[in-house]
This record gives C-alpha cells, structure tokens and sequence, in this order.
C-alpha cells in the first residue's frame, strides 16, 4: 500500500471541472425535446473549493421540504375515462401539470397500488414523491416519455420516494423506461433520492444534469438495472447506512468528478456501508476516477472501466474486503489503501496497490 497524496492535487481540479459543467447548455432534439445522448443539461456546479465535497449538506437534502401544500382530491371513483385502475396513462389522470398532486394524492385511492406510464414529455417545476408500491414508468428511456425538471431549490431532489424503513415497511417501489432530467436548479440536485426506500428498483432509467444522479442513505436493497446515468457530477452518492445495492447492465460515464462516490468512516463518523454490487458495468469518461470506495465488502465483477481521469478506481482507507474480479481495465488503474482487498483474474494493468492473485 502507499499514500495517495499523489492523488489530491487531482481533486483540486474540482472546481474548474464543475465550472465547465456549469457552462454547459441544453441540447434537444427538435422531436420530443429529448437531450443528445452524452450532452450534460445546464448543470449547476456545487460551490467551489479545495474539496470536491464542499457544500455537500445531507442534512440539508433531508430537510428540503415538499413543495407542494394542498391538492385536489382524486374523485371517489377515480378519474373518468381511465379503463383499467392499476395501469392507465398520465394522459388519462391529468397530464403534465396535475402529476405531483396525483402522486401526493393516489395513497388509498382506487389508483393506488399501480403502475402510472408517463406517456409524453414533461416540464417540471416542483419535486415529486412516488408513493409505496407503486410503478412509475416511461414508454422507453429515448422514448416520448421524460420529466425535465427546471428551477430546483438548493439541495432539492427532483424524485423521492416514500420512506419506509423507519416504519419497519418496504417500498416496492419501480421507476422504469423513463428520463429523468436537469434543466435548471441550485447547488447539490439529485436526480433519484432513495432515502429511507427498502426495496426499489431502477430498471431501464436515464439520468442526466443533475450534482447526483442517483443519491440515498439509510436505504436497502436498492436495484440499478440496464441504465444509464452520465454528465452528472457524481452519477451515484451513497451516502451512509446503505446496503445491498446492486448495478447490473447499465453504464456510468462522463461524470464531472466521479461516477460512484461511496461513503465510508474515513469520510466522518456514522458513515458505515455495506455490501454493494457493481456487475457488467461500463464505467467510461468520468473527471477524477470511475469510484471512490470506503466501505465495507463492495463487489466489482465483470465490469469494463476506460478513461476515468487520473484516479480509476480509489480503494480508501477505510474501505474493508473490496473485491475486484473479472475486470477489464483498459486504460484505468486501482489505487487501493483499504484492508483485505482482493484482486483476482482482472485485464489490464491494475498497479501494485492490488497484485493479481
């Protein structure tokens, strides 16, 4: 093992990598307003500083509150005209501009329990919260169906969910077939914030322009399938007390700093994790590195990493049983100070921090 005080002058870049990212601007397609694939939306940067965490404020990010204060109720009976209850179309419950009081709403009513499919292309200006056992769904991630979220509040996350593991529930929750975007907002958006769900799945999901694509503490068992996140600033943040979450078949690319930020004591008390899974991933094109791992028993299996600046994969001190199989690095490196990680049948040169077994 050696000190990685060789690597920080890498994080100092920080604050001109995410200058740059906040001097991007929109790109649409002319048919659905669809962003170009590998073109960041107008990401606002966190404040700058020597840290690539300044400003970072989860405390803040739990405390943004809904915006919304009063809705309509749903109609006793539902919404006329809907066909089947539990599957019907934004279209059919009314559109764009009613879908955060429908999904404040739909708890207890004949809509609940279901899967809602966004079937047009929405301009949001407020967060939304998908209620417990529910399926929010698109028709296709490039397809017609995307939210686009604009004017975020400091620390606001365009998408929560229901909170169940205080209460000893799950969520069941799915969020499928859908783009999720960033116009516009403030300092440390996230995409998809899981925090308190237990048992949620991402399936098939493209995220996009936000300081997190996808962001969570005390949350189980959450499931990234074939998606995508890129152009974000850190394409996944797991913050603290997390475990089991699993990436298979997706790609995490082209992020500012690093694709995956994964929390560990090293980074402050209280910050344990365990237990996450990262599989067929294609990790390509992200500012500092592809991960920045400090927790316990992180699995790296038959991934691909490629041109993740300088750092590739950062094993931190604190970081406990990392296991790193089946890779091919073919341009990145690991840089491992954690305890009892594992290197084994990997292609590429992965440095003398983690020898081949």
């Amino acid at each position: 093992m050696k000190s990685h005080q060789t690597l920080r002058p890498f994080v100092a870049r920080a604050a001109a990598l995410l200058a740059c990212a906040g001097a991007v601007t929109a790109a649409w397609h002319d048919a659905g307003r669809l962003p170009l694939e590998g073109v960041a939306l107008a990401q606002t940067a966190p404040p700058t500083g020597p840290d690539i965490l300044a400003g970072f404020d989860p405390a803040a990010i739990l405390g943004v509150p809904d915006v919304i204060t009063s809705c309509p109720g749903i109609p006793p009976g539902g919404f006329s005209g809907v066909t089947n209850d539990h599957f019907y179309f934004l279209s059919e419950v009314g559109g764009c501009s009613n879908l955060p009081c429908f999904l404040a709403e739909v708890e207890d009513t004949v809509h609940a329990n279901a899967t809602l499919i966004i079937d047009e292309v929405c301009t949001l200006r407020q967060p939304i919260r998908i209620p417990s056992r529910f399926t929010l769904a698109g028709v296709w991630p490039a397809g017609e169906g995307a939210l686009v979220f604009e004017d975020l509040p400091d620390y606001a996350s365009a998408i929560r969910v229901e909170e169940e593991v205080q209460q000893g529930g799950v969520s069941e929750i799915v969020i499928r077939d859908l783009g999720i975007y960033r116009a516009s907002g403030g300092y440390w958006n996230s995409g998809i914030n899981v925090t308190g769900g237990n048992i949620v799945a991402l399936e098939g999901v493209r995220v996009s322009g936000f300081s997190m694509g996808l962001y969570g503490q005390d949350a189980y068992s959450v499931h990234v399938y074939r998606s995508t996140f890129y152009a974000n600033a850190f394409n996944v943040m797991i913050h603290r007390n997390a475990n089991r979450w699993t990436f298979r078949d997706s790609t995490l690319g082209l992020a500012t700093l690093y694709s995956v930020k994964i929390f560990g004591l090293s980074d402050g008390p209280g910050t344990w994790n365990n237990d996450h899974v990262f599989s067929a991933v294609r990790f390509e094109g992200s500012g500092l590195g592809a991960m920045m791992l400090g927790s316990y028993g992180a699995m790296l299996m038959n991934n691909r990493f490629e041109s993740n600046g300088n750092n590739g994969v950062w094993i931190t001190p604190s970081a406990t049983g990392t296991r790193v199989l089946s890779n091919i690095f073919s341009t990145d490196m690991v840089h491992n100070s954690g305890q009892g990680t594992r290197c084994a049948f990997n292609i590429g040169q992965l440095s003398t921090d983690c020898p081949e077994e």
